[in-house]
């Protein structure tokens, strides 16, 4: 019985070899997937930096009228590389309404490129004055 048992493993080892070598005789082949990557060009250098820069809507609420003062209203002016906010005052006599925006087409940059400031209006005196806009 040993002797048969020794012969059924041998069946048994030479059935499963030959599975396995059947197996490894097949071909298997692996997909390989390549996806083409967008042709990116390259942007040619910008000669002129040009940021046209306006200041933020207004915020303004006015206060009630004392006897013979004009309100004099709140806006923005050019100041240490910012826009600031002047705000809103009375002013004794009769003070005009503020003009409309000045539309300026700014110059070419200088050396190329900077930051256009757009004119703007500021309250002097006792009228309004343009500030024309310049770069920076």
């Amino acid at each position: 019985m040993h002797a048969n048992l020794k012969s059924n493993l041998k069946a048994f080892a030479l059935c499963a070899t030959g599975v396995l070598l059947s197996a490894c005789g097949s071909r298997v082949t692996e997909r390989e997937v390549i996806r083409e990557q967008p042709v990116v060009q390259p942007r040619p250098a910008a000669e002129n930096i040009t940021i046209v820069q306006q200041p933020p809507a207004p915020l303004e609420q006015i206060p009630a009228a004392p006897a013979g003062y004009s309100w004099v209203p709140g806006h923005y002016v050019w100041g240490n590389g910012r826009w600031v906010w002047e705000p809103g005052q009375w002013h004794a006599g009769a003070v005009r309404p503020m003009p409309p925006v000045l539309q300026e087409s700014p110059p070419s940059a200088p050396l190329g490129e900077g930051r256009w400031i757009s004119g703007y209006w500021t309250f002097s005196g006792t009228d309004w004055v343009w500030t024309r806009g310049h770069w920076e």
